[in-house]
């Protein structure tokens, strides 16, 4: 089975590993180790590369990531080749501190009585939406509870922790909440920067809160 390893360590940008299947056609590999985090739960895949050859991850069943090569056919590595694998950084630190982000806010506005349904945390366009099923939101309000309630979560530093059961992974803030979630996070608060409420938009029966954030350079 392929072990998903950024999902016990979001800072894993390098790995040495074996192919264990492949189609030089295409061209595609699977990797026996994998640190790409593909599309999905609202996050954007990782970018990188496989022997430097840039490498695009898709999920291809439950357990599976593949990773589709920008390169020749006859340039292909091969089923039993070891190759060097690696994620650009910044993305990946920029993709984790979002998602993040977005599980802080979420969690805040819980709170304040909203009922989530939705989530986007791709740069320039990161958000949580909430069914407002006829309810009238006060949004400088809300506005002033998230700000607040972001800078004292992160002042704090609270620490972010995952835990799997049966096949489904969950993810902790702590003191403020769980939730399943197959993404990269952050370890602690303390690594969200410049965490800004965007935008507080209320259309067709939903609340949309649009947010930036970014990780810091340590």
């Amino acid at each position: 089975m392929q072990k998903q390893l950024y999902l016990s360590d979001t800072y894993l940008l390098d790995v040495v590993t074996q192919i264990v299947d492949a189609d030089r056609s295409a061209p595609w590999v699977t990797l026996n180790d994998n640190i790409f985090h593909p599309q999905g739960g609202g996050q954007p895949s990782d970018q990188g590369t496989v022997d430097g050859v840039n490498a695009r991850p898709r999920r291809a069943g439950d357990s599976v990531v593949v990773l589709d090569l920008d390169c020749a056919p006859e340039d292909a590595p091969r089923v039993g080749d070891m190759v060097t694998v690696s994620i650009d950084p910044g993305l990946r630190r920029l993709h984790a501190a979002l998602h993040t982000a977005g599980h802080l806010i979420d969690a805040l506005a819980r709170r304040f009585g909203l009922c989530h349904v939705g989530n986007s945390h791709f740069p320039g366009q990161a958000r949580v939406e909430y069914l407002l099923d006829g309810r009238e939101v006060a949004k400088e309000g809300l506005a002033e509870f998230l700000e607040e309630g972001i800078a004292a979560a992160i002042r704090e530093e609270l620490p972010v922790t995952s835990s799997s059961h049966e096949g489904q992974r969950a993810v902790t803030i702590r003191g403020l909440g769980t939730d399943l979630c197959g993404g990269t996070h952050v370890p602690h608060l303390g690594m969200l920067a410049e965490v800004t409420i965007r935008s507080i938009k209320a259309k067709s029966g939903r609340l949309r809160i649009g947010y930036d954030a970014a990780h810091t350079r340590t």
